[in-house]
């Protein structure tokens, strides 16, 4: 299964560039949570389903948000049930896709292209009742995983600036707000006439920094040069951060919660929240990787 990659996500950020301002769009309130669900065959499963949205929902820590990798083999029903049982508590539900081989032009494993799954989310949201609608389209597409990103980075860069402009395209009209995953380092690389942590604003409606620190220090020091970056060019472009949970990335005691607590987490991102709030109004809220992950940390 399709997995976020973390361990390119060490690098030191950079300065931050003076950038113009264009106009603002509409942000979102912040301390909100998210989670990324990999695993979405769960939702075929009643049982998981209902220990999901138990977990979601606990008073000790709520989400309101579910990236979801979307299924086309499972069809629309457990899709249909399960958006509508995340509305009724409270939880939406946003479309997670992406490849990193969509960079080059292929697919990973015989995986779904580009347009098959814009395709795919165009005909579920005409098919799905108005309480079992997707709530945004969430972009993970990483060209700087794969093997030949130094050397062709121009290139890559500018293939992933056409494939979220390709995206919106088919999310405007659905009125589907786009986000997408960079790394915090991204404001080290160039991108048209500015960086890439600033440079795809024009086309996403909010953005995710995989700020992957373990500790509420280290990643509100990695966290603060990308708020101010994409303030500097519309204060009002959502800024989300996130944490990881995986222990499966190289450097887990660096940038994972891995083999740490579940208190522990939470005790840093209600810092990390508060931190970050006070030093961008732009600020949504901090995204978990991944509900899998989050499950194996102990309280």
């Amino acid at each position: 299964m399709k997995m976020h990659w973390c361990t390119p996500l060490l690098a030191l950020a950079a300065p931050v560039l003076s950038l113009p301002f264009k106009a603002p769009r509409t942000a979102t309130a912040s301390s909100e949570r998210a989670i990324w669900l990999w695993n979405s065959d769960i939702i075929q499963d009643d049982s998981e389903v209902q220990t999901f949205l138990s977990k979601m929902t606990s008073s000790d820590h709520p989400f309101q948000t579910v990236l979801a990798l979307i299924d086309r083999d499972m069809g629309n029903a457990p899709w249909e049930s399960f958006i509508k049982k995340c509305n009724a508590v409270g939880l939406k539900v946003e479309a997670l896709m992406g490849d990193k081989q969509w960079i080059v032009g292929g697919t990973s494993e015989d995986g779904p292209t580009l347009e098959h799954e814009l395709n795919w989310i165009k005909k579920y949201q005409a098919s799905a009742s108005s309480d079992a609608k997707l709530a945004g389209i969430h972009l993970d597409v990483e060209p700087w995983a794969l093997d030949g990103f130094d050397s062709n980075k121009a290139e890559y860069v500018s293939s992933l600036v056409s494939i979220v402009s390709q995206v919106k395209e088919v999310a405007q009209p659905l009125n589907l707000p786009l986000g997408a995953d960079l790394p915090f380092w991204a404001n080290t690389v160039e991108c048209e006439d500015s960086t890439l942590d600033t440079c795809l604003l024009n086309n996403l409606d909010y953005v995710t920094f995989m700020t992957y620190r373990n500790t509420a220090k280290s990643l509100i020091g990695i966290a603060d040069p990308v708020l101010k970056a994409v303030k500097a060019v519309d204060s009002s472009i959502p800024v989300w951060l996130s944490v990881e949970t995986s222990s499966e990335c190289s450097d887990v005691s660096l940038i994972s919660y891995a083999g740490k607590t579940l208190d522990n987490m939470l005790g840093d991102l209600k810092t990390i929240t508060t931190s970050a709030t006070k030093s961008a109004g732009n600020f949504a809220g901090v995204a978990v990787h991944s509900y899998k992950d989050f499950l194996a940390l102990s309280s």
